[in-house]
């Protein structure tokens, strides 16, 4: 059964920002190629951070103790959820 993890959206400017602060302070990240895009960006307060692009095969470590609620994850297999009209 594949377990997904929902992380809250914050919004700068008119950016949406996966915030995965929520899950810790420390954070291990991997991919193929990075590279900084900008050494001083200017983030949500006038935080000063560092810009990173990350290509090819990223992925993110899960800290250790992070819950992963996987209740409305479906099993491999199931049928898919039937369509739904908006009215």
């Amino acid at each position: 059964m594949p377990k997904t993890v929902t992380v809250p959206i914050k919004t700068v400017g008119t950016e949406a920002w996966a915030q995965l602060s929520v899950f810790g302070k420390d954070h291990i990240v991997c991919a193929e190629d990075y590279r900084i895009k900008d050494q001083n960006y200017t983030f949500a307060g006038q935080h000063r951070v560092r810009l990173l692009s990350l290509k090819k095969n990223v992925h993110w470590k899960i800290p250790t103790g992070t819950y992963l609620d996987v209740t409305e994850v479906p099993a491999a297999g199931a049928p898919p959820p039937r369509r739904q009209l908006n009215r």
